[in-house]
């Protein structure tokens, strides 16, 4: 529900306070900007105003995550999932083929497209490691994509999908609650 500040702006600070007391059904927009109002103002809370206030702007137990990152998230699940194809192409084609190996690499990436979807900040961070890690050994996996044109292909695909992602999830806003720059002195 959009609130209209203005019109908490013109109430006088009595009848503000009502918003700082629970049980009113107010929304937390609206309680939001009558704590940014009346500190604005000079209001001084009362304790049993903090004590409420801090239960109020307790976090949810759902965390509405950004568009942003799941997009991030269907791109690294759909790289996992096209890695499924590198893996089965390995253990078929490649005799000293590492199904140990291959079933870690995959659980890594579809882990990273989970984390991704809980709007994990940190995440960016370590995708872009792994990227400019491939980037630089790239070099000494020529050859093999050369020997091996259907792997090299896929990785090409995987390689551009996970480079999408890194860019949704840099693109990705850090939403910073209102309420925290309330308290902020």
């Amino acid at each position: 529900m959009k609130v209209n500040k203005n019109l908490l702006i013109q109430k006088t600070n009595k009848e503000l306070e009502d918003y700082l007391k629970p049980n009113k059904g107010y929304v937390i927009d609206a309680i939001e900007y009558a704590v940014e109002i009346l500190k604005e103002r000079g209001y001084e809370f009362t304790e049993e105003q903090n004590a409420y206030l801090a239960v109020a702007f307790l976090p949810e137990e759902k965390k509405e995550v950004h568009k942003d990152y799941i997009t991030a998230s269907n791109l690294i699940l759909a790289s996992a999932g096209i890695g499924i194809i590198t893996f089965l192409y390995g253990a078929v084609t490649t005799p000293d083929f590492s199904v140990f190996g291959g079933i870690v690499s995959l659980l890594v990436i579809a882990g990273i497209g989970i984390l991704a979807r809980t709007g994990a900040d940190w995440l960016k961070y370590v995708l872009l490691a792994f990227a400019l890690f491939s980037l630089f050994s790239l070099p000494i996996m020529i050859p093999y994509y050369q020997s091996q044109p259907i792997v090299g292909l896929v990785s090409f695909v995987q390689t551009i999908l996970q480079i999408v992602a890194i860019i949704f999830l840099f693109k990705a806003p850090k939403e910073k609650p209102k309420w925290k720059d309330v308290f902020d002195n």
